[in-house]
């Protein structure tokens, strides 16, 4: 029998406290940096997923990138964003959503200048080519937004998605379930394959393996997937992308 799912435990991840020379305390979805697990490669074009909780007044300076789309969505406290595109420097909250696309090259940092602690997930993505422009922005998005409903964060520039895309066929969407009669369905439509991850709370997922926080459920069966709340609260990330292998 072919497997459609497998699901990943928070305890499976690879875990990084922060320390003098990182600025975080990280759970790596997939091998990055000096973390290297051929079998954890990534997942189609999603290739980094990292939970990032940054200590007061900490985070990661100003780096380069290039060919890789990057999105940042803040869980808890406020992100303070500069690049080399806008030369801007700007602060986000919970729920915020940015994206670059790093094309030719571009510098950026991501720091926590708060006396809080700041969570976020830092995602690595594929692009569609080599190369290109680059390109900087960020949406703002409120509870109600998401609230009991499957909310469009990022697409891929086919999708009507207002200023928010990237340069790969990739689709994101956080619901946050709060109501106990609430649910949220998706279609994961044939020669897709969906990552899906527990960011919060602990998560119903209708004939397939439950989540709780940082679990996560890789899922390439073509169908109707509905979500409902395990606990009292649910919020997580769908990571819709083109099937490989």
């Amino acid at each position: 029998m072919k497997t459609t799912h497998q699901k990943i435990n928070a305890s499976e991840l690879h875990a990084l406290s922060s320390s003098n020379v990182h600025p975080a305390n990280s759970c790596f979805h997939f091998s990055f940096a000096n973390y290297n697990d051929p079998t954890r490669m990534g997942f189609g074009v999603l290739r980094v997923l990292n939970d990032d909780n940054v200590i007061p007044l900490g985070g990661f300076g100003g780096h380069p990138h290039k060919d890789m789309e990057i999105i940042s969505y803040v869980i808890k406290g406020k992100l303070t964003h500069w690049d080399s595109v806008t030369k801007k420097e700007e602060t986000i909250g919970r729920g915020n959503v940015q994206a670059i696309s790093a094309g030719s090259g571009i510098w950026h940092s991501e720091m926590n200048k708060q006396n809080d602690w700041c969570r976020f997930l830092q995602i690595w993505v594929m692009p569609a080519k080599r190369g290109g422009a680059v390109r900087y922005n960020h949406q703002q998005f409120e509870l109600s937004d998401r609230e009991n409903k499957r909310l469009y964060i990022v697409g891929n520039p086919k999708k009507k998605v207002p200023r928010h895309y990237i340069n790969s066929d990739v689709n994101f969407y956080s619901p946050e379930l709060t109501d106990s009669y609430a649910a949220v369905e998706f279609n994961l439509k044939p020669g897709r394959q969906a990552y899906i991850s527990c960011v919060e709370g602990s998560l119903h997922i209708e004939g397939y393996p439950s989540l709780n926080e940082r679990d996560s459920l890789e899922l390439t069966a073509a169908g109707k997937v509905k979500f409902s709340l395990k606990g009292k609260h649910a919020h997580f990330i769908i990571i819709d992308m083109k099937r490989t292998g």
